[in-house]
């Protein structure tokens, strides 16, 4: 299938340069748009009653985001590509629906190298409990790469 706009999403984990080399793959080979998207969520933090504030953390989250965005960029222009960045506030997968429709993408690419407990709380369980969702509710392709 010849994808025209591609959003993947990333982390900075090791399962997410593997999505990010995979879409940039995929882009090249179809000239296809892509967008890389960073969700900046800090909601895990609601009721912990340590002197940390919301605030600080999603700036902190936002720079971490930058970075891990910047990263993604290099990779994919080292391969000819030239990707659009997204930094965004909010759920992951709201923010990951609203980048989906914003590009108009045709495939969503994300990585699945397991769930720490803390990576469970914050995107609601495992990436394959979402992947269906996500493609019925997007009406697009959810490639998971491993």
């Amino acid at each position: 299938m010849a994808y025209k706009s591609i959003v993947c999403g990333v982390t900075g984990s090791e399962g997410s340069a593997k999505a990010q080399a995979e879409a940039v793959r995929l882009a090249k080979e179809n000239s296809a748009a892509l967008a890389f998207v960073y969700a900046v969520d800090a909601s895990f933090l609601k009721g912990i009653t340590v002197g940390l504030r919301p605030e600080y953390a999603e700036k902190t989250l936002e720079h971490l985001g930058g970075h891990i965005l910047e990263e993604a960029e290099t990779l994919a222009k080292a391969q000819g590509v030239t990707p659009k960045l997204v930094l965004a506030k909010g759920a992951v997968l709201a923010v990951l629906k609203q980048a989906v429709a914003s590009e108009k993408a045709d495939l969503l690419v994300l990585s699945d190298d397991g769930r720490t407990f803390f990576e469970k709380v914050l995107f609601g369980g495992e990436v394959s409990d979402h992947v269906a969702a996500l493609g019925s509710e997007t009406g697009i392709a959810v490639l998971v790469v491993k």
